[in-house]
């Protein structure tokens, strides 16, 4: 199975920091990181949409409010986890990303609070600068890109901006991801470990396309995904697909 890792193998590094992406790509056959704007619009590497623990977000950061009020510079003052590792641009970390490694890229938000209600978010409008500006952050990438997105907005922009970028349709719900992922011509779906079934994968493979599960976190995870025919897990960690695609366990 083909193996991405999750944040940058989040389980071993501070997510979705250099650092992270300097581990995952000697161990990963791809690398997945979360992408928003900063204050000025350049992407940046994060997930929440605070940097605090305020609302849903964790408190990932020493510092406080929304991502997309915050400069690029104060970003990367910050301390991810306590790392001392800073919140990095999409630009740089693609710079660390060499070419045999996928680069999935997931369009988190388009820098709005507006995003956060519901599956679906802003519209195409709302997201195309958005995307046309993470687009042009990847202009001089040497790695193979794939956009990924739970939000329809995002993808159909991406669809639109980069039509020769590979797609990818993130669910929470697998008929509805398949269904997104033929709506905006996506070449993968990327579904949720508890949703993937051999009759999901089986409708996607039918469709011509790959199915990726998230987020693997152990090899109990991994050993589920390899018997429902899965084509790569989404994964914290380095190593946990090898166990499942082991002969010998099967003796």
């Amino acid at each position: 199975m083909f193996t991405v890792a999750h944040r940058g193998f989040a389980g071993v590094a501070p997510e979705n920091t250099a650092a992270a992406v300097r581990v995952a790509r000697e161990r990963a056959d791809g690398v997945e990181v979360d992408v928003q704007p900063a204050g000025d619009g350049t992407p940046v590497v994060f997930h929440d949409h605070r940097l605090d623990g305020d609302g849903d977000s964790r408190g990932v950061t020493d510092l406080s409010g929304f991502v997309w009020d915050a400069s690029p510079d104060v970003l990367a003052d910050a301390s991810v986890l306590g790392s001392g590792e800073g919140v990095p641009t999409l630009a740089a970390v693609a710079d660390l990303v060499p070419p045999g490694v996928e680069f999935h890229v997931e369009l988190k938000t388009p820098g709005s609070e507006d995003a956060r209600l519901g599956l679906d978010g802003p519209n195409v409008s709302a997201w195309r600068p958005f995307v046309e500006a993470v687009d042009a952050a990847l202009a001089d990438c040497e790695a193979p890109v794939v956009y990924s997105s739970f939000f329809d907005g995002a993808l159909e922009a991406a669809q639109e901006v980069a039509p020769g970028t590979p797609r990818a349709a993130l669910c929470l719900d697998p008929d509805r991801g398949l269904t997104r992922a033929s709506e905006f011509d996506c070449r993968a779906l990327h579904a949720p470990v508890d949703g993937v079934s051999g009759d999901v994968v089986d409708h996607a493979h039918r469709d011509g396309r790959s199915v990726n599960a998230w987020t693997v976190t152990g090899w109990a995870d991994a050993v589920a995904c390899h018997d429902a025919g899965v084509d790569g897990v989404v994964s914290d960690y380095p190593g946990v697909a090898d166990y499942a695609a082991d002969p010998a366990r099967r003796r």
